[in-house]
């Protein structure tokens, strides 16, 4: 405490570089202290360089270069550097308190988590202890798990030589922009789309273009000559979530192979299939090495976990991992073993089974209250959704978005609108997530939404 008090005295200036400071003794018998407990101060003082002592003459503070003259504030050093580079804020923030009922969409239900299976899993691979550092592509267990799992369960044709386990979806992304693309690169996007793959991309440098989203996927054909990349979610498009048809896969494909294009397809929710089996992957149908595949856990499972993967060609393989272990060396190994033994222990086929039918009267509720609202004329018709945890439904010109979130969330219920998604005008929309209410909680903000959309002013 004395050292820290001194210290900050000298660095603010209150004791001026020549004052002297009392003899040990005299401090001593001041403070009520031990003189060996200043004379140790006073040591650490010096051999850090902010007094000085003078032999036969007494101790002085040092002509610090620290000292300015003036009060010390805090953060003075780092608020008086420039950022290079604007980086991209994220528009969610966390509930607060308030909220009654979250309809934010991209949300799992943490109360579905398998917290029994995943301790067993855990606990299971804490026989030993942890290595040293491990390889950035990812443990070698997790990679032959998921190849296996992914290859079953979604169709993707993956070998655990073609598997990177990252940071969650966003941080394949970032992988992809630096090491596939240069800045200044064109990359195309769905608009709508996923505002956090497109603010990574415009962060390293890229120029995103906007292509427009139809009831069957990306409109293949404006997607722009300059193009050297194309940002995909095929399986439930994000927000709409419409399924891009097969005929439109292949078109795809086609020009991919046409313009030498990379093809980045965001299956992040796959496993959510309401009403019938997803589509073959676009991966599957890639016969010419052009489509990186990527995939999270953070809607089967949690975001804070940071689990993803990445399935792509061999040849970009080790350029990636090197660039992921610029970053951060190598994913947690822990995380990584308990997922190895999760998924390979059929635990994670169990936990779907389970979610499914939770997250199924869900869906139901949502686009039986969707189709009602369009019948009697409260919103446009509604784009088909038969797979993930949200529903988007598009507003009449003149209703505003915003103040139907407002209004809501003056009752306690959070909801996201589409205006994060969208890069050209637009007109406003809402997505209703189902992730993190239960059919209790539906049934109470369902009616309430009915309501405000009632009372909104709108033209038809």
């Amino acid at each position: 405490m004395l050292f820290e008090q001194i210290r900050d005295a000298v660095m603010s200036a209150r004791l001026a570089p020549g004052d002297r400071l009392p003899t040990s003794r005299a401090l001593a018998v001041e403070l009520g202290v031990a003189r060996s407990t200043v004379a140790t101060v006073y040591a650490r003082l010096i051999g850090e360089g902010f007094v000085v002592a003078r032999i036969g003459d007494g101790t002085f503070v040092a002509h610090h270069p620290a000292t300015t003259g003036g009060t010390r504030r805090r953060g003075t050093a780092a608020t008086s550097l420039a950022a290079r580079r604007v980086v991209p804020r994220t528009p969610h923030v966390e509930p607060t308190a308030d909220v009654r009922i979250d309809l934010r969409t991209g949300r799992a239900d943490p109360r579905l988590f398998p917290l029994v299976d995943w301790r067993r899993c855990v606990t299971g691979v804490l026989h030993t202890p942890p290595p040293g550092y491990g390889n950035p592509v990812g443990l070698p267990a997790l990679r032959t798990a998921l190849s296996t799992w992914v290859q079953r369960s979604r169709g993707v044709v993956a070998h655990p030589e073609q598997v990177l386990v990252t940071a969650g979806a966003q941080q394949a992304f970032d992988l992809f922009a630096r090491v596939l693309l240069a800045p200044g690169d064109t990359i195309a996007v769905e608009d709508p789309g996923y505002g956090p793959a497109r603010r990574v991309f415009e962060h390293n440098g890229l120029r995103v273009v906007p292509v427009p989203v139809d009831s069957d996927g990306i409109v293949v054909d404006e997607i722009p000559s300059a193009a050297r990349a194309v940002y995909v979610t095929p399986s439930h498009q994000l927000p709409t979530g419409v399924t891009m048809t097969a005929a439109r896969r292949r078109a795809l494909l086609a020009l991919a192979q046409r313009r030498n294009l990379a093809i980045i397809e965001d299956d992040y929710d796959t496993e959510y299939r309401h009403v019938d089996r997803p589509l073959e992957p676009i991966q599957m149908l890639d016969t010419s090495g052009r489509v990186l595949y990527v995939g999270t856990f953070s809607k089967t499972l949690a975001p804070s976990l940071r689990l993803g993967f990445a399935i792509v060609p061999e040849p970009l393989l080790d350029a990636l991992t090197q660039a992921r272990a610029l970053v951060d060396t190598q994913p947690p190994h822990l995380t990584q073993a308990a997922l190895a033994t999760f998924v390979s222990g059929g635990h994670l086929d169990r936990h779907l089974r389970r979610t499914r039918r939770v997250y199924g009267p869900r869906h139901d509720l949502v686009r039986e209250h969707v189709a009602g609202l369009h019948a009697d004329g409260l919103i446009p018709p509604p784009p088909q959704s038969n797979a993930g945890l949200h529903q988007m439904v598009h507003l009449h010109p003149g209703t505003e978005a915003a103040t139907i979130a407002a209004r809501l969330a003056e009752r306690g219920i959070a909801i996201d609108t589409t205006s994060d998604n969208w890069i050209t005008p637009h007109h406003d929309g809402l997505i209703i997530g189902f992730g993190l209410a239960d059919l209790d909680q539906l049934a109470i903000a369902l009616p309430l939404l009915r309501a405000e959309l009632e009372v909104a002013p709108h033209t038809r």
